[in-house]
């Protein structure tokens, strides 16, 4: 970038390379905006997930820790100021052993279709 030449020395850039550069840093500027908007969105995702875990485990400890336990069930919890929806469904005998049963926990956020957790786990029958 040449400086325009006046009677006292240089005087600064030209309007064009001002323009130009002001032009460059807006498209980076852009693509940052992008990059952060897709962080946040990731957040909110792992964030979810995470609760939802929390549910899917409170689910089958509660569930081991029961004297009855259901062929199938749902039902709501709250965790971190949100409601969530679960689901258990039990699986046939296992082969590690004629009194083991497998159990499936999916939870669900408030008003969507797609599982954020999906926890299988093993349970003995009470002897």
């Amino acid at each position: 970038m040449a400086a325009v030449k006046t009677g006292r020395g240089l005087a600064g850039f030209t309007l064009l390379e001002v323009l130009i550069a002001l032009a460059i840093l807006a498209i980076l500027m852009s693509g940052l905006i992008k990059i952060a908007a897709n962080n946040t969105r990731n957040l909110r995702f792992l964030e979810n997930a995470t609760i939802a875990e929390q549910v899917a485990q409170n689910r089958l400890l509660q569930l081991r820790l029961d004297e009855d336990k259901p062929e199938a069930g749902d039902g709501w919890d709250e965790m971190a100021g949100r409601r969530w929806y679960w689901q258990i469904s039990r699986g046939a005998g296992h082969p590690i052993g004629a009194g083991v049963r497998r159990y499936r926990v999916r939870v669900f956020p408030e008003g969507e279709k797609t599982p954020y957790a999906d926890l299988v786990g093993y349970i003995a029958d009470p002897a």
